[in-house]
Order: C-alpha cells, then sequence, then structure tokens
C-alpha cells in the first residue's frame, strides 16, 4: 500500500478511536471527507478500487469498515451496533462500552451536526462529479447556487445540493433545467411530504430532483426525468421518479 493509503487509514482509525462510538451517518461523511482530503494518486484510487470491489472509492471503504473487515490498516474492528434515539453507532464489542458511554456519544454526536451537515453537502458535490464524468460532463464552474456541468452537443446541468430536503429552498431554485440534490434518509417520511407539496410546482418548472444514496455511492431520479440517455445510464433505477409518482401522487 502506498504511503497516501496508509495515511487515510491512520486519519479514519483516529476518528473512531476518538469517538470510541460513533454514529453511523457521521462515520459515512467522514470516510468521504477522508478520501477528499487524501489527494489520492490515480494509483491509489486503482488500488482501492479493487481492494473494495467498488468503483465509489468512499463507499467501499465505508462498506468495508461497517462488515467489521476493513480494506484499511488500523481500522477498529465496528463488530457491534445500538440504535440511540433512532440513529445506528457503531463500536468495537470488546471496548465492553456501558450506558453512560453511549449517552456521551449521542451528545458528542448531538455537538457535531451543524459540522456534519456542512459536511454532506461537500461529500455530495464529491459523489455528484463522479457521476457526472461518468455521464461525459466537464464541471464548468461553481456558481454561487451549485455547480455547473457541460456534456455532448452543448447540453448544459446545472445542480445544487441540499444536505437533507427539508432544507431545500424551493422558491430559490425554481428554474428551468434545475437540478437539485439531497441525500437519502433514514424514513422515507420527509420525501413524501416534500413529493406531496411540491413536484406538481417542480415539474412545472422543468426541475429534476436527484437522491444520493451516499452508502452505496449512486444517483438515482425523484422528480422529474433527465432527456440525457448518458445521465439515464448512471442511473442505479432509471425509472424510480416514474414509480414514485404513480405511487406517492394524490
Amino acid at each position: 500500500m502506498s504511503k497516501k493509503i496508509i495515511a487515510l487509514g491512520e486519519t479514519l482509525a483516529a476518528r473512531i478511536e476518538e469517538r470510541g462510538i460513533i454514529a453511523r451517518c457521521e462515520m459515512l461523511q467522514r470516510t468521504y471527507q477522508a478520501v477528499r482530503e487524501a489527494n489520492l494518486a490515480t494509483e491509489d484510487r486503482e488500488e482501492l478500487a479493487l481492494l473494495t470491489g467498488k468503483r465509489r472509492i468512499a463507499p467501499g471503504i465505508f462498506q468495508s469498515m461497517m462488515s467489521g473487515e476493513s480494506v484499511l490498516p488500523l481500522i477498529p474492528k465496528l463488530d457491534s451496533a445500538i440504535t440511540i434515539e433512532g440513529r445506528i453507532f457503531h463500536f468495537p464489542l470488546s471496548a465492553g462500552y456501558d450506558k453512560p458511554d453511549f449517552q456521551r456519544a449521542y451528545e458528542a454526536f448531538r455537538r457535531s451536526r451543524k459540522e456534519l451537515l456542512e459536511l454532506v453537502e461537500s461529500n455530495l458535490e464529491d459523489l455528484l462529479m463522479e457521476f457526472m464524468a461518468d455521464a461525459g460532463y466537464d464541471l464548468l464552474e461553481r456558481t454561487p447556487s451549485g455547480l455547473r456541468f457541460a456534456g455532448r452537443a452543448g447540453m448544459e446541468v446545472e445542480v445544487t445540493a441540499f444536505p437533507r430536503i427539508g432544507m431545500v429552498r424551493l422558491d430559490d431554485c425554481l428554474r428551468e433545467e434545475r437540478v437539485v440534490l439531497v441525500p437519502h434518509e433514514e424514513s422515507p417520511a420527509p420525501f413524501i411530504e416534500f413529493f406531496r407539496d411540491w413536484s406538481d410546482a417542480a415539474e412545472e418548472a422543468g426541475m429534476q430532483f436527484w437522491v444520493a444514496n451516499m452508502e452505496e455511492g449512486t444517483i438515482d431520479p425523484f422528480i422529474g426525468n433527465t432527456i440525457d440517455p448518458n445521465i439515464y445510464k448512471q442511473f442505479k433505477n432509471p425509472g424510480l421518479s416514474t414509480r414514485i409518482r404513480s405511487t406517492w401522487k394524490r
């Protein structure tokens, strides 16, 4: 393994050792962050893709850690989990944690929420850029409202990422050819509510909403449909928005 891959493992191991008991959602975002900040060379990424069996490096590393058999060195074995206030927390069973430890872990997670929401947005953009590159798009520029990409035949797409579906400021982005990207959540309830309140307005404006499963490293349509077959082919479930419309439409 290269020095950069070893250093990446050390970074994630230090985070786990600092927390002891860490929320699954935080571990996911810290993994994306660590991969971004590691500045991996192409050779490093190819090696990690082989080790994890995944094209997307961060999700592959995360899944290996959650399985208890990390592909990175020095990572403590996260072989146990508990749900606290609806959140899944992972920890090494051998550590012998007790109820006060779990309460402290939850309070530490609560204090980090603002930082984590900011991380989600940056990490979504990392995943988005990989997704769009696979669809044949280049990043043109970062705008105040998001990322603008150019594809084949002069096609352009502007994407705005939000860390939660409940934080979408729809009045600020009701424009034709705009795509809004949000991460999946543990419950479908916020998506059902948003769809029933805003899907008609979004469709009338010609907007699209995409949902990223950051654990898997995939993106799917939630509202609206792309007209670009190159983007369509990158979706894991390209017919999802059609199924949602027929199921959730009142």
